[in-house]
């Protein structure tokens, strides 16, 4: 059992321990790595050891953040310090090893498993380099340009440029003093939200091409097989966030997409519109997230995985108060 702790008690924790690894999740993304080098650089910058854990998920555009902080192999932690990290599950496989070992947890997400021995979980964060921002600034740490750099990731690849619901006014606060103190956020946000790559254009061309609807067009979802993810010769990179696409769509209140993985199982995303609960529907398959934005892991046919989602997610809709839409 976890124990929880306020932002006095991390902070505490964190002075007084050394010899830091930081763990991230499994198909990384900015919030999760942001986060991570960001406490790694904070913690450096008061004299601690600190490393964030190699992750093989870790694609070229998120490189950057994480290059010069990678830990030596031969490299024995003291504290292991969970960051992002919902569920143990999310491990990539390549950090197995420290599944039961982490000393600390670090999270925004609601349906936080509390697999640490103590921890700090926000679910009204707007993302996990929220709660890292605090915490530098708690411990006294030194924030230097790549620091800042890799908060703005975090909090705004996780509002989808601060566009989704769960922007805060405290997302806002950081990266506005990440843009005052010089980062080039003109790159980030290119590299983030607008560039793309011809392998994401042609999984583009093969959601659209493969949505199907809900009777009433309130649900929409595709799957996205394994052979066109090949063809399209795409990676992670490549299929980040490729859900939200659903959600510009008029009427939509939930979109799903399924992607195959290497072992014939389907990562599901599922976004809502407020107030139909994502976490919700991806409970009902052992998924967890956010509210607007949750996955879960299905099995057997594509199709048959898609029918089910679809189900649980109309019976949502319909369970939802649509007067208070959002759209």
């Amino acid at each position: 059992m976890m124990e929880p702790y306020d932002l006095a008690q991390v902070c505490a924790f964190l002075a007084a321990r050394d010899r830091f690894l930081l763990l991230t999740h499994r198909r990384c993304d900015g919030d999760t790595l942001g986060s991570a080098a960001a406490l790694c650089r904070g913690l450096r910058s008061i004299g601690k050891t600190a490393y964030v854990a190699r992750n093989e998920d870790v694609t070229p555009r998120l490189d950057f953040l994480c290059r010069e902080l990678r830990a030596p192999a031969d490299y024995a932690p003291e504290t292991v310090v969970a960051v992002d990290i919902a569920d143990e599950g999310l491990l990539p496989a390549s950090l197995e090893r420290f599944r039961g070992r982490s000393d600390l947890l670090l999270d925004h997400h609601p349906s936080n498993k509390g697999y640490a021995r103590c921890g700090l979980v926000r679910p009204a964060a707007c993302a996990t380099g929220e709660i890292v921002w605090e915490v530098l600034g708690g411990l006294g740490a030194g924030f230097d340009l790549p620091t800042w750099s890799a908060l703005y990731t975090a909090v705004a690849t996780d509002t989808g440029c601060f566009k989704f619901s769960n922007t805060t006014p405290l997302g806002h606060r950081i990266a506005g003093e990440a843009i005052a103190n010089g980062i080039n956020f003109l790159k980030i946000n290119r590299e983030f939200f607008e560039k793309k790559s011809h392998a994401r254009l042609e999984i583009e061309r093969a959601l659209y091409n493969s949505l199907c609807f809900s009777d009433d067009g309130l649900v929409c979802g595709a799957v996205l097989t394994r052979a066109v993810i090949d063809d399209a010769r795409a990676n992670y990179d490549d299929l980040d966030n490729i859900s939200t696409l659903t959600m510009a769509l008029e009427r939509v209140m939930a979109g799903i997409v399924l992607t195959e993985n290497a072992d014939g199982s389907f990562k599901a995303s599922v976004r809502t519109h407020r107030p139909v609960d994502a976490t919700a529907i991806c409970a009902r398959f052992g998924g967890g997230g956010h509210p607007r934005a949750s996955g879960c892991t299905m099995h057997g046919s594509g199709r048959e995985a898609l029918a089910q989602l679809l189900r649980a997610a109309g019976e949502q809709v319909a369970a939802s108060d649509l007067t208070q839409a959002d759209v």
